[in-house]
């Protein structure tokens, strides 16, 4: 089991050490099918039960018993703030699939490829999604917990190095769904609010769940699956923990909102949270969440942002028709 390593870094007090960036952007890989790799409220069920579990939406919203599917589509683009580059994302267009993994900072500890294992994740889960495009009727049945898992499978038997916290989301008609482990999460927005995140999970400060191939990592089992229904004009915000640590609800929900109403593209809204995300980042008298966690933790009060990769896709759901 990994911490975060020397990757979690609060600025202004010194409690944890850490380098400062510049932002760039890596680039991305397209495929032919759609899809590109990069390497850089609803409800939530661990998914061997796939029953009712945490709900951190603000509204939560049944679907009508006479609602027939909507035709939307994901209109999504990202961006990438390298630090220990232990970052990689995938996304496929046509079959509505994105994600991001973040490997665990504390494996350079142990002279450990920290990336090796976020990147067979991403890398696996874009090849599988890929395959099922191939095949209306496998598409229709992919979940993002199937595809997780076989990810997870390829990157176990391949003895793949290190370990990796995830998030994997859909778009299906009009639900999205969604399976997560450890600290990279999302938040979906309608008119500017939130209305469901994801839940970090720790199993203490700065060790989040995660994904191995040594036997030393979380079971899958305990992966968070939810889904929830979603409208024209939602926007979905998914991250590793370098965009959560420094950019909390309120500044989220403003940069989404400002760019709907300026009519940003999704690319223009990843780059903004990013920026967002980093000048916190670098800011050491900022008032984080992770400082926020900081200060619960060692009793005195911290100031600072995070020091850490930074990965942010922002997807808008928009009717097929637009």
């Amino acid at each position: 089991m990994y911490g975060g390593g020397s990757g979690g870094a609060a600025n202004a007090n010194s409690l944890f050490g850490g380098g400062g960036f510049m932002p760039s952007q890596s680039n991305t890989i397209p495929e032919s099918s759609g899809g590109s790799l990069s390497n850089s409220k609803g409800n939530e069920s661990a998914p061997s039960s796939r029953a009712g579990g945490d709900d951190a939406g603000r509204r939560h919203r049944a679907e009508p018993p006479d609602a027939r599917p909507r035709s939307l589509r994901m209109d999504w683009a990202a961006c990438d703030l390298p630090l220990h580059g232990e970052d990689a994302r995938f996304g496929h267009a046509e079959a509505g699939f994105v994600g991001v993994a973040d490997g665990v900072g504390g494996c350079r500890d142990d002279a450990v490829d920290a990336n090796a294992f976020s990147r067979e994740l991403m890398a696996s889960a874009l090849a599988y999604v890929e395959q099922a495009a191939k095949s209306s009727k496998l598409r229709r049945r992919l979940r993002p917990e199937d595809v997780l898992e076989r990810a997870y499978e390829k990157a176990f038997i391949n003895g793949t190095p290190g370990a990796s916290t995830a998030v994997i989301m859909s778009l299906d008609g009009a639900t999205l769904r969604w399976a997560y482990i450890g600290d990279s999460g999302f938040a979906v927005l309608r008119d500017g609010k939130i209305v469901h995140r994801s839940m970090q999970q720790q199993h203490y400060f700065t060790c989040p769940y995660q994904l191995s191939s040594d036997g030393d990592g979380d079971s899958l089992s305990k992966a968070k699956v939810g889904d929830m229904p979603v409208e024209d004009g939602d926007v979905v915000v998914l991250g590793t923990d370098g965009l959560f640590d420094n950019m909390g609800d309120e500044k989220l929900e403003h940069a989404v909102s400002m760019g709907t109403e300026l009519g940003l593209s999704p690319k223009n809204m990843a780059d903004t949270a990013a920026r967002i995300a980093y000048n916190v980042s670098m800011d050491e008298w900022a008032d984080s969440p992770f400082s926020r966690e900081c200060s619960k933790e060692h009793g005195e009060l911290v100031c600072g942002g995070k020091k850490d990769d930074m990965t942010v896709i922002v997807a808008c759901i928009v009717s097929k028709d637009s």
